[in-house]
C-alpha cells in the first residue's frame, strides 16, 4: 500500500521540479525572441527611414531634373525661334536684292518696220537700264537710263518718300509727271507697239518732267488719290521751255490730278482719272506778254478679269481724251487754238501666252486743229515668257496734218521686247 502511494507522489514531485526548472528557461527564451523582434523592428524602421529619405531625395532630384528639362525646352524653343528669324532674314536678303544693293535690270526693245511711204527699217528703239533701292526707312530712289539710236539720256532719276504722315508721298527729281494713264508709261510697257500719235502731238510724248510732286491717298473704302505738282515743263519733246535756264514762276507748269479705282464686283473694275496741267505764261516769239496754256485730260479704263483665271484671261478697254488750249504765234499775230484728241483701245487676253487687241487714234494738229490724223491698228501679242515678248501690229493711218503725208498708208511692225534682272514700272497690267 505504501509503495503504491509513493509512485504518484514521486511522479508529481518530478513534474513539479521539471516545471520549476523549465518555466524560467521558457521565459528567458521568450524574452530573447522579443528582444530580437524589437531589434529587427528597430532595424526595419531605420531602414524604412533611410528609404523615405532616399525617396525624398529622388523626388527632389526628379523635380530639379524636370525643371532643367523645361528650361532646356524653353532654350530650344528660343533657339529655334532665333534660327527661324535668321532664316527669314537670309531669305529676305536673297529674295530682295535691293536690301543691300540696288536692284538692277535692263529692257531691250527693237522692231522691224515697214511703212508704205518710206519703206522698211530695222529699228533699235531702246535699251533701258533701271536701278532702284531703299535709301533708308524714309525714302527710296530709282533711275531709268535709256539708250536709243539718238544717244543716251537719263529718262528718270527721282527720290520718293516712304514714311510721311497723313497718307502723303513726295517725289522730286526727273520723272514722268502724273498726267493721264499712258502718257506716263514708257513705250515698251504699252499694250501696243507705238505710243499713240495723239499723245505725241498733244503732250509732246511721254510726260517727262523735272520738278516735284505730292500725292495724297484719301482714307476712303476705295482707292482715291490726288496729285499736285510743279515742273519746268511737261513733255519729253516739249522744246518751248528748257530745263537749264531760270525764269519767273509764272512760266513753270503746275499740275493737278484726281484718280480712283474701284471694283464693280469680283470680275469687273473701273479706273477713272482727270488731269490738268496749267502754264500761266508762255513767251512767244516777239511777244513779251505771252499767254497761258491749259492741257486737260480724262482717262477711263474698264477691266473684265474672271476671278478663276488669275491674270491669264480677261478684257481691258481704255480711252483717253485730251484738250489743249494754247496761244501760237502766226505771221498776222498770236492766236489761241483749242484742239481735242485722244485714243481708245481694247485688249483681249486669250491665255497665258496670247492676247490680241485694237487701237483707234485721233491725233489733231494743235496749231491747226482742223487737220488731223486717224489711225487704226489691230495687234497680236505672243508672250513667250514673263521676260520675252513678240508683238505684231498692222496700222493704217489717214494723215491730213503733214503735207508730204509721210505717216499715211499701210504700216507693219514686228516688235521684240526682252527683260533681264529686276525691271518694272509698276503694276501696269492690272
Amino acid at each position: 500500500m505504501h509503495a503504491f502511494i509513493s509512485k504518484p507522489l514521486w511522479a508529481l514531485a518530478l513534474a513539479t521540479s521539471l516545471v520549476i526548472l523549465f518555466v524560467p528557461a521558457v521565459s528567458l527564451a521568450q524574452e530573447s525572441v522579443i528582444d530580437a523582434l524589437k531589434r529587427q523592428v528597430s532595424e526595419m524602421q531605420a531602414t524604412m527611414g533611410k528609404m523615405v529619405e532616399r525617396i525624398d531625395q529622388l523626388e527632389k532630384e526628379k523635380a530639379a531634373t524636370s525643371a532643367r528639362l523645361q528650361q532646356l525646352e524653353q532654350e530650344k524653343s528660343a533657339s529655334t525661334a532665333r534660327i527661324g528669324q535668321v532664316e527669314k532674314s537670309v531669305q529676305a536678303v536673297q529674295s530682295a536684292p535691293s536690301a543691300l544693293n540696288p536692284a538692277i535690270g535692263m529692257v531691250f526693245d527693237a522692231s522691224v518696220d515697214h511703212r508704205a511711204k518710206t519703206g522698211g527699217n530695222f529699228n533699235f528703239r531702246s535699251a533701258e537700264i533701271g536701278l532702284a533701292a531703299s535709301v533708308d526707312p524714309f525714302a527710296r530712289m530709282y533711275s531709268f537710263i535709256n539708250g536709243t539710236a539718238n544717244g543716251v539720256e537719263v529718262d528718270e532719276a527721282a527720290a520718293v518718300t516712304t514714311s510721311l504722315p497723313w497718307n502723303l508721298t513726295a517725289k522730286g527729281g526727273r520723272f514722268l509727271a502724273d498726267f493721264g494713264r499712258f502718257p506716263k508709261v514708257h513705250q515698251h510697257e504699252l499694250p501696243f507697239v507705238n505710243e499713240p500719235l495723239s499723245v505725241e502731238r498733244m503732250i509732246s510724248g511721254e510726260t517727262q518732267a523735272d520738278g516735284v510732286e505730292v500725292n495724297y491717298l484719301f482714307p476712303t473704302p476705295f482707292f482715291l488719290r490726288a496729285t499736285i505738282g510743279a515742273y519746268n515743263k511737261i513733255g519729253e519733246g516739249n522744246d518751248t521751255v528748257g530745263n537749264t535756264k531760270s525764269r519767273s514762276w509764272s512760266r513753270f507748269t503746275y499740275l493737278g490730278r484726281l484718280n480712283t479705282y474701284f471694283d464693280i464686283n469680283d470680275n469687273h473694275s473701273i479706273e477713272l482719272g482727270a488731269s490738268q496741267a496749267y502754264t500761266p505764261s508762255l513767251r512767244l516769239s516777239g511777244d513779251s506778254s505771252g499767254g497761258d496754256r491749259i492741257l486737260s485730260g480724262i482717262d477711263l479704263t474698264y477691266r473684265y478679269q474672271p476671278l478663276d483665271s488669275v491674270v491669264y484671261q480677261g478684257l481691258t478697254v481704255g480711252s483717253e481724251f485730251f484738250s489743249n488750249s494754247e496761244r501760237f504765234a502766226f505771221d498776222d499775230g498770236s492766236k489761241r487754238r483749242q484742239s481735242y484728241g485722244g485714243y481708245s483701245y481694247a485688249e483681249l487676253k486669250l491665255n497665258k501666252n496670247w492676247s490680241t487687241g485694237f487701237l483707234f487714234d485721233y491725233a489733231p494738229s494743235i496749231e491747226s486743229p482742223g487737220k488731223k490724223t486717224m489711225g487704226y491698228s489691230p495687234f497680236l501679242t505672243w508672250n513667250l515668257s514673263e521676260f520675252n515678248r513678240l508683238r505684231f501690229q498692222y496700222s493704217f493711218l489717214d494723215d491730213k496734218v503733214r503735207a508730204d503725208k509721210a505717216d499715211s498708208g499701210h504700216q507693219f511692225f514686228l516688235q521684240w521686247t526682252t527683260v533681264i534682272g529686276a525691271h518694272t514700272h509698276g503694276f501696269l497690267s492690272r
